[in-house]
C-alpha cells in the first residue's frame, strides 16, 4: 500500500484502491497515520508552501464563532433559569438558609445581562456567573 497526498484536492489516496491524481506526492504510512491522529484531536490537514500535508490548529470562521456564541448564550440563560427557579422556590416556601435572597437577585441580574449579550458579535464578552451557587 502506498499513500499519496494531493494538495489541490487536500486529500489522501491509497494506490491499491484509488486512481492517483496528477501532482500527488507520495507520503509515508507513518506520516499519514500521524496526520489522521492529529485530525482526531481537532487539528485540520492542509498543505504547506511545498504542497506537503501538515496538521494545523483549526481556526473558527466568524460565522462559526457567532453560532458558538448563540449556543453558549442559550445554555447560560437556561442554567440561570434553573438556578432562579430553585432559589425562588426556596424563598417562596420560607426555606432559605443563608443569603439565598441575595443570591436570587444576583442570578436575576446575571440573566438580564445575558439577554443583553449580542451573540452576533464575534468579539462578544459574556458576563461572569454569580460566585456562590445553589445546587439543583
Amino acid at each position: 500500500m502506498t499513500i499519496y497526498y494531493n494538495a489541490a484536492a487536500n486529500a489522501f489516496y491509497d494506490s491499491e484502491i484509488n486512481t492517483i491524481p496528477k501532482n500527488s506526492i507520495k507520503i509515508s504510512r507513518e506520516l499519514h497515520a500521524k496526520l489522521l491522529q492529529q485530525q482526531t484531536m481537532g487539528m485540520e490537514i492542509k498543505s504547506d508552501e511545498n504542497g506537503r500535508p501538515v496538521a494545523i490548529e483549526y481556526v473558527l470562521t466568524p460565522n462559526e464563532i457567532i453560532e458558538v456564541n448563540k449556543s453558549k448564550k442559550t445554555v447560560l440563560i437556561n442554567e440561570a433559569n434553573e438556578k432562579i427557579e430553585v432559589l425562588q422556590d426556596i424563598i417562596d416556601l420560607d426555606m432559605q438558609e443563608s443569603n439565598e435572597e441575595e443570591l436570587l437577585k444576583q442570578w436575576k441580574k446575571y440573566r438580564i445581562l445575558l439577554t443583553r449579550v449580542d451573540a452576533s458579535d464575534v468579539n462578544t464578552k459574556f458576563p461572569k456567573k454569580p460566585k456562590k451557587t445553589v445546587d439543583i
